[in-house]
Formats: structure tokens, sequence, C-alpha cells
């Protein structure tokens, strides 16, 4: 593989093509091995191109936008990690944003404010990309980005460019089909509407006040909200707290060496400095039981983990599932 990731560095610039990469330095949680080669990619075609290679020659891959959202293996990625850094964005109609799948999840959120568009508010605050925002369809206060989706542009599992509506996606709560395979989100386009950047302007800053009581600073190593909220008890409620039930479970003040619950969220995991893959793994099973002892709930991790072995996620389930005869 060394050998090809070579032979990427006479058609990218040199700079963008890394070997024996430390995934720590590309997470937000700060935590990760090697991968063997890493790529930046700031434009559609190199992208669509550097996809293509990896599967005609068989190599595992792995797309990462912001880095948020993810736990890389202590044993890192044997395989190419494909970083998408399409951040270009413009309007395409007076209520229609278009941008790449790289640009930060704020910035797509100011440039709606700036053109006194409204919807993408409560996305205010949320770690990561656009693309990787899609993937997960992120959200916050009841809403999520699959409502203002208008369409994505991928690049399929053939290595072939596609345009997807919403519904193609399957869109659920924290999920979509783009979770489970291999296409790759290269540029979306979202639908808003026109209200005026003060009254934009005003959620947005109503929601990062919000966040900033109890989230962490920017910059503090975390991947963001670690387990799914659970399903409301009636149709049409708000969803259950994950933080609120690990809070009511005692699960504010756990550590495993330097992987902690952030003391103003239980559903947040924090590197203080030196955690390891491992010890997140093993903090967030304790939460699990905690949550599953106390209130008799499974919670199901919304931060997704890569790179690990089967026995080692076998590890981290509440509740063995014993095979039938």
């Amino acid at each position: 593989m060394r050998e090809w990731g070579e032979s990427l560095r006479t058609w990218l610039p040199p700079e963008s093509v890394f070997f024996n990469c430390p995934l720590r330095e590309k997470t937000t949680l700060r935590i990760g091995g090697e991968a063997s080669v890493v790529v930046e990619i700031h434009q559609k075609e190199p992208l669509t191109r550097v996809i293509q290679e990896a599967i005609r020659e068989g190599f595992p891959w792995f797309l990462l936008g912001g880095g948020s959202n993810v736990l890389f293996s202590d044993e890192g990625f044997r395989g190419l990690v494909v970083i998408n850094c399409l951040n270009e964005i413009r309007l395409t109609s007076p209520t229609q944003i278009e941008c790449g799948a790289g640009l930060p999840l704020l910035d797509f959120v100011r440039f709606s404010e700036e053109c006194g568009l409204s919807g993408s508010e409560d996305l205010a605050g949320i770690p990561g990309s656009v693309g990787g925002a899609i993937v997960g369809n992120a959200g916050a206060f009841g809403r999520n980005i699959a409502e203002i989706l208008d369409y994505v542009d991928i690049v399929n599992e053939d290595g072939e460019l596609q345009r997807l509506t919403p519904h193609e996606l399957d869109f659920d709560y924290r999920e979509s089909r783009l979770k489970y395979s291999n296409d790759v989100v290269v540029s979306a386009g979202l639908s808003l509407s026109n209200s005026g950047e003060a009254e934009v302007s005003g959620r947005i800053q109503e929601i990062l006040d919000l966040r900033a009581g109890k989230h962490p600073a920017w910059g503090v190593a975390t991947a963001g909200s670690f387990f799914k909220n659970l399903p409301p008890e009636n149709p049409g409620d708000r969803r259950i707290a994950a933080g609120l039930i690990l809070d009511r479970a005692g699960a504010l003040g756990l550590s495993v060496g330097d992987a902690a619950v952030f003391e103003k969220h239980a559903n947040i995991v924090v590197n203080r400095g030196h955690a390891t893959a491992v010890q997140v793994l093993e903090l967030t099973t304790i939460m699990k039981r905690l949550a599953y002892e106390s209130a008799g709930v499974l919670l199901e991790e919304e931060v997704r983990r890569i790179g690990f072995s089967q026995a080692e996620l076998e590890k981290t389930q509440v509740l063995k599932v014993e095979p039938t005869e």
C-alpha cells in the first residue's frame, strides 16, 4: 500500500498525503493509532479518483470529515483514510444553498445567517462537517439536517458520481443508509426559508449560549454525544435524553484513566489528555450498564467505532444474546 500511496503524490499535492499518520491528530477526541495512508482532498475530481483507485486496488478505506463522532482503535486503521476537505459554499437560488461535504457545519450555519435564511439554526454548535452531519442525520432540539436537505451528490460503491434525494437515504433518528455503505458524500443542496439576518442571528446565539452552559468548550477533546437519545414515551413527544438517564444513574464523575464523563453533561466523554480507545470502551460500557441497571434501557452508541475487533466490541454489550439451538 505504501507504493500506491507514493503514486498518489505524482498527481496530488505531496503535502496532502501522509504515511503512518496518527489518527489522534485528525479526530476531535484525539484518540487513535496510525492509519497506513491519510489523504486530504480539497476538490471533487481528485476525491472521486482516489476512491475509485482504492476500490480498484481492493484497499480498505474510510472517509473522515470534521473528525467528530468517531472513535478509532488504538491499533489504528490498516488502510486508507480520506479526509474530505471540500468546503465550497454558494447560493443556487434565493433559498437554496449548495456546499461541499467537508465544510464545517458551523460555517454552513453562519453562511445561512448572512443570507438571512432560516432552518439551520438548531445545528449551531454541533461539531463536524456537513457531510458527516448528513451521514449521521445530526440535529438538536427536535430538529435534524434531513428536514432541510434537498439532495446529496455521492461517489457510490462503484466509484460513480450519483445524485440522491432524502427519500433514497432512509433517514431515521441519527441514522441514514450512508452510515452503512461505502457511498461518499461529495456535496449537498439544502433548502431554507427567508427570514431575516437579525432573527436568525438571535436564534443562533440562543442555541450557542445553551450549548455553552452544558457542553465542553471548543477545543476540548470530545467526540460529542456518545449515545443516542431514546424514543419518546408517547407519539409526538420529544425523545428521552440519554444524558438525563445517565445523570440519574450516577454517571457524572466516572472516569477510566484519562477518559472521563464531562462534568456538565453525562452523555459526553472527554479525553483529559492521554486517554486510549480501550479506556473509552471500558468507560462507556460502564455507562451503558448503569443505564440498564437503573432505568432498564439499552443505550446505543451514536459515536462510530472504527478499527476494533469483533471481540472488543462484544465486550461492550450489556446483554449477551445466547445462540438458539
